[in-house]
């Protein structure tokens, strides 16, 4: 008889894992602890720890031992993280029945919430608070996870204040309250933050002590006034709760400075000038709180107004004007009020304004300009002398004494000959005579004065045509003469008519023989006819007919020709042909 024996598991299906914590903080350690069922043999018994659906840890016993030896256990340790919020832990049971063979027999799972509220809240304004004045308080807390369930309450000496509450991003919260002081003095005020869903987490707080002040505005009074009279300017502070200075500035300049707790005027004379005008003065208040370091400043601040008549008028734009030319002339006097501006010329207001704009200058321009600058409290004038340029005018020769510009002078042999050229312009001119020459022209220039050129013996060398040229930096203008010797015309004269003379008398040669040709000439009947005219007689042996007039060479007969003794062909009535 055989025997056969086989080692039966034996099991239950009691697994339990310890509760953690109902709420875990994130980046702190903690433990998750699986408690398997018994089984016989106990290294049978695999225990697997699963995050979600993936294995982060595995457990088994692989001593035998009996059913007392005590259940298999399983602890996990682990950093609780953000991403575990929401998370299923679950533990499995396996039982191992052979060679790479198992079957679950029981598994037990727990869902983690976890929390960040590394910091506690943060109160964002700290200055003090004026009675009376709407202020708003922010609480802030960061780094807080989940952001949805923070809550962030705001109080006063324990009392809870309305408050609204915000989130700037995922892992920010704000509360954020209106208040106003009714009176001065001090207070606590406190934010706190908790998680409402979450009784285990403590909550965490700030606070503040608030300093609340009366501190009204400074009166400022600085009249206006005229230069050379005193002004009195006053500062002064009301109603103000705690220990403040009152300071009188000029610009940057301290000139007054005095200390006192509920009120105080200061006062300071100042002689106003000119230059003052417009200058800034300050009323500066300063009030010091015990649990704030930095002070409240208040400040009114106004400028001087000073009247003065016009100081000098300076006229500007006083380059040389140029003929023809558009010129500007600026004229401003410092004064207050505005003064009014007005040019005068020859006694008379041609412009009023600080511009006087002339669009093309002419000569009559030059002269003296005055700039009259008034206002209610005096005037002031300027004046500015102008000079006109302009390019060479009125030239003129003369010559002996005579305007003969343009002209023909005619000089006799030997004479005395003075040519004189006169010419204005600014700058001053320079006069250039030109000279004919043997086919080169000569040059004199002449700076100063008058241009002269002077002939003591004139002869028909100094013929020709004269040019006077005068110069200067804006132009050139120039005038001629021409000077002839007595005689030069009957010759020129002479020269003209003997050709005409010569040609008038061909022409009359030529008009004579053409007209006694034609009357002594050769004729032939033309389609003879007796006349019918009863005027005109006729005769019983003769008769007239219409002549046309014939070369003889083509109509005569040479042998009936006759010539008469001045050359002339004549022809008798029985040579006709009919």
């Amino acid at each position: 008889m055989k025997e056969n024996k086989r080692v039966v598991p034996v099991y239950n299906r009691n697994l339990s894992i310890v509760q953690p914590p109902e709420v875990l903080e994130v980046n702190k350690s903690y433990q998750l602890e699986c408690t398997g069922p018994k089984v016989y043999p106990q290294n049978r018994l695999v225990l697997t720890w699963l995050r979600g659906s993936e294995v982060v840890q595995r457990n088994s016993t692989e001593d035998p031992g009996l059913p007392d030896d005590g259940p298999l256990k399983n602890v996990l340790n682990f950093i609780a993280n953000i991403s575990d919020d929401g998370m299923v832990y679950t533990c499995l049971a396996d039982l191992i029945l052979g060679s790479n063979t198992t079957t679950w027999i029981a598994n037990a799972s727990v869902t983690l919430q976890t929390y960040s509220f590394p910091e506690p809240p943060r109160i964002l304004n700290r200055d003090p608070v004026e009675v009376n004045q709407k202020t708003t308080l922010t609480c802030e807390v960061s780094n807080i996870y989940p952001a949805e369930k923070v809550r962030l309450r705001w109080f006063q000496d324990g009392e809870e204040w309305n408050s609204i509450p915000s989130r700037s991003d995922s892992t920010t919260v704000q509360a954020t309250a209106t208040w106003t002081p009714r009176e001065s003095g001090e207070t606590e005020l406190k934010c706190t933050a908790d998680f409402e869903d979450y009784p285990s987490v403590s909550s965490k707080n700030d606070s503040i002590t608030i300093d609340m002040y009366v501190f009204s505005n400074p009166e400022f009074h600085i009249p206006n006034t005229t230069e050379g009279i005193p002004v009195n300017i006053t500062c002064s502070v009301f109603n103000v709760s705690g220990e403040f200075q009152l300071r009188l500035k000029k610009g940057s300049e301290l000139l007054v400075n005095r200390s006192a707790s509920t009120e105080l005027t200061i006062n300071h004379t100042e002689n106003p000038r000119a230059k003052l005008n417009g200058q800034q003065f300050t009323c500066e208040a300063e009030l010091t709180l015990h649990h704030h370091s930095n002070t409240i400043v208040k400040r009114q601040s106004t400028n001087l107004t000073v009247w003065y008549p016009p100081k000098e008028a300076q006229i500007s734009e006083k380059q040389n004007w140029i003929e023809g030319q558009s010129q500007n002339l600026t004229c401003h006097a410092d004064a207050n009020p505005v003064p009014e501006v007005r040019w005068i010329k020859d006694g008379k207001t041609i412009s009023r304004g600080e511009s006087l704009h002339i669009p093309s200058v002419r000569l009559g321009d030059g002269g003296r300009y005055i700039c009259g600058v008034s206002n209610n409290i005096g005037s002031t004038s300027s004046s500015h002398d102008v000079e006109i340029l302009y390019k060479p005018q009125n030239t003129t020769i003369s010559v002996n004494n005579k305007i003969v510009s343009g002209l023909t002078v005619f000089i006799r042999e030997d004479d005395e000959v003075t040519m004189t050229c006169h010419s204005i312009g600014n700058p001053q001119v320079t006069l250039e005579w030109e000279k004919p020459g043997q086919g080169v022209k000569g040059f004199s220039t002449f700076t100063g004065g008058p241009a002269v050129l002077h002939i003591s013996q004139a002869t028909s060398e100094h013929k020709g045509i004269y040019t006077c040229r005068a110069r200067n930096a804006h132009g050139t203008d120039e005038k001629q003469v021409e000077i002839k010797m007595e005689g030069d015309d009957w010759k020129m004269l002479l020269q003209i008519l003997i050709p005409i003379l010569i040609v008038f008398l061909v022409l009359v040669v030529a008009w004579f023989l053409i007209h006694r040709a034609r009357k002594t000439g050769h004729y032939k009947v033309m389609n003879a006819e007796p006349h019918k005219n009863q005027e005109i007689p006729s005769g019983n042996d003769q008769e007239s007919f219409p002549l046309k007039e014939v070369k003889s060479d083509k109509v005569l007969n040479n042998n009936h020709s006759q010539t008469n003794i001045n050359g002339v062909t004549s022809i008798n009535s029985a040579q006709i042909k009919q």
